[in-house]
């Protein structure tokens, strides 16, 4: 396996960091350096520079998207899961994403639809399209086998698009966006679709049911997802003290002929 460029967690008993591995070069962390020239494979055991063990392996999703930097809010992989069943995607699903954001989701979705499903993503920030491009590149990079997709990124604000600009029949809509109502203002439904939101506010969450009724959507569902760890110690098991909490409401309908 190449060393050079590849992309790790380098975790301690309390804490875990994501880097790429460069050489002759160096990592901080609490408890000394970590010397990229020490990692001969992954995954690994490394001492740092203060003789604490370090382990080095390659990120799953959910510790990428954690642990990258990032610009706008990511949706939490707790939700991720619920967006996915909700919008009833599936490996060949083509899917129209407004609101590409860091490109957390935007991740995980080519990850399920490869090269047989279509995404395509909306975004009126340009900075967002590219953070989320080079989110995509890296983590793909991280694969052991190539994963081709099929991902199309346009430049757009929501009042100005119009989704028969787009040759594909969607089957399904995901928005992360302050205002996917307006979506309704320049354009109208008129296949099968289905339809998901995510929104950090309940009165977001209100005015979008209106109108998805108003637009003749049905089965309208809203929810949110609590998430809580627990610890596993000795023979002691106990819910952690804090937990994930409220992170948006999650809000999914169906437009049917």
């Amino acid at each position: 396996m190449e060393i050079e460029n590849s992309l790790i967690v380098i975790e301690s008993k309390n804490k875990k960091y994501l880097t790429v591995v460069k050489r002759d070069d160096h990592f901080i962390t609490n408890d000394g350096k970590i010397f990229y020239n020490d990692i001969k494979s992954i995954p690994t055991t490394i001492i740092s520079s203060t003789g604490n063990e370090y382990l080095v392996y390659t990120p799953t999703y959910k510790e990428f998207v954690l642990l990258m930097r990032r610009g706008p809010q990511i949706i939490y992989p707790k939700d991720v899961g619920s967006i996915i069943v909700d919008g009833n995607i599936k490996n060949n699903s083509k899917v129209l994403e407004i609101g590409t954001g860091s490109g957390a989701l935007t991740l995980f979705l080519i990850l399920i639809l490869g090269n047989d499903g279509k995404l395509i993503s909306v975004d009126s920030d340009k900075k967002n399209q590219y953070r989320a491009n080079k989110t995509i590149t890296r983590f793909i990079s991280s694969l052991r086998n190539d994963h081709d997709y099929n991902l199309e990124l346009i430049e757009n604000e929501l009042l100005n698009f119009s989704i028969t600009d787009i040759p594909d029949d969607i089957d399904t809509i995901i928005t992360d966006v302050p205002e996917p109502w307006e979506f309704f203002i320049n354009n109208k439904i008129e296949n099968e679709i289905t339809w998901v939101s995510y929104l950090p506010s309940i009165s977001q969450v209100q005015k979008l049911t209106n109108v998805l009724k108003d637009n003749n959507f049905r089965n309208i569902e809203i929810k949110e997802n609590l998430e809580r760890y627990w610890i596993a110690k000795d023979n002691i098991l106990r819910p952690k003290n804090e937990m994930v909490g409220h992170t948006g409401f999650i809000v999914s309908s169906r437009f049917i002929i």
